[in-house]
């Protein structure tokens, strides 16, 4: 078991068997297979993050004495606020470097009980496995900055707030998930572009997946039209399928023929849709289907975001953001031979490959669409 010091901005050491090290550490970790949750320091694929068992539980509340664990988060609390009141500058310097030695001490002791308790006492959640690559995915995002009107800003995403599991922002986060379009041009790259994977009607795509059918190979909306009578265009196309799709009491009979709104039936339980990638939603029936394709196409983005970013681990281009149903990244040029294999990564899952576009911009307001 051991606790990182990066919990907390600019720091670096860890704390392992009630002792603090600040040299020589890679070794030590090298050995560990528990820790609350990810820092660079660490092999993820070795390691169990046990925050992710908690979930959106304070670690207080596997305490044996969790009041304690409260009064020292108190004390920390205000300590910091000490320090900001007395304009402390945290850019570059640790909080906890201005912390008593006892009280460093307890809290992280504490902090290492509860963790024990978690180890010993949870069992591992049936979704573990992509709630690890989301977590790992998020807290590198989290630890590097985007560039918003020439200011530093930080996206700090929440994995655990929404009810499907989509991704939400903290508070104190850059809300990169809620700004407009024309915002957008004000995000600039680190590298010389921003470079966008999109997937083409992703959750169309895995509806039609979950239906037992085959990918299109082409435009999704297209791919319908194909199939519908009454010669409407591709937008009158959108439309149509989402009427019928979002209306339980819908019928249509051209897009019966591909897609079935009755699968949800196959993971629905006792007020629970439990998705292919093992999350447990509680959710209304007349809710269930939009549950199971919008928490399933999540995790297809975010495990293939995760994948890029370990194809991407020495390079110069990194991901700087998740936007829904896309992942964009900072990218430098002179990488351009990577973009064919990063598309194949993006687009492959377990379902088969479902088709996405690629755009490039100097901004992330003005991409446009190039072909691979």
């Amino acid at each position: 078991m051991v606790q990182t010091l990066d919990i907390e901005d600019n720091c670096f050491g860890v704390y392992f068997k009630n002792k603090f090290y600040f040299q020589d550490i890679e070794e030590l970790v090298k050995e560990q297979n528990l820790a609350w949750k990810h820092s660079s320091i660490f092999d993820d694929e070795k390691m169990t993050y046990l925050s992710i068992f908690a979930k959106s539980q304070k670690l207080s509340e596997y305490s044996t004495n969790p009041e304690m664990m409260e009064t020292y988060q108190g004390l920390l609390e205000s300590q910091k606020k000490a320090a900001i009141t007395a304009k402390l500058d945290f850019s570059d310097m640790c909080f906890f470097d201005i912390l008593p030695d006892h009280l460093m001490h307890k809290w992280f002791s504490l902090r290492n009980k509860a963790m024990l308790n978690i180890a010993k006492y949870s069992k591992k959640p049936s979704d573990y496995d992509i709630l690890h690559k989301i977590h790992v995915l998020t807290t590198n995002i989290a630890k590097q900055k985007i560039n918003v009107n020439n200011i530093q800003e930080v996206v700090k995403y929440d994995i655990f707030s929404s009810a499907t599991g989509r991704l939400s922002t903290e508070k104190g986060s850059f809300p990169v998930l809620n700004i407009s379009k024309e915002e957008r041009t004000n995000i600039t790259p680190k590298n010389d572009m921003f470079l966008e994977l999109d997937l083409n009607g992703a959750e169309i795509r895995t509806l039609l997946a979950l239906s037992g059918k085959e990918q299109p190979n082409h435009d999704i909306h297209e791919y319908n039209k194909e199939v519908l009578t009454g010669g409407t265009t591709r937008k009158e196309t959108k439309a149509r399928f989402f009427a019928w799709l979002y209306n339980p009491e819908a019928a249509d009979n051209d897009l019966e023929k591909l897609y079935n709104k009755n699968v949800y039936r196959e993971h629905y339980k006792e007020g629970f849709i439990k998705t292919p990638f093992g999350r447990k939603l509680e959710v209304d029936e007349r809710k269930a289907l939009n549950y199971l394709t919008q928490s399933t196409t999540s995790d297809i983005v975010l495990e293939n975001a995760y994948k890029i970013m370990k194809f991407l681990k020495g390079k110069k281009s990194f991901i700087a953001f998740t936007m829904h149903d896309s992942v964009v990244l900072d990218f430098a040029k002179e990488e351009h031979n990577l973009v064919k294999e990063i598309k194949d990564i993006f687009e492959n899952n377990m379902f088969g490959r479902f088709l996405s576009t690629v755009s490039i911009g100097k901004n992330y307001g003005n991409l446009k669409e190039i072909k691979i």
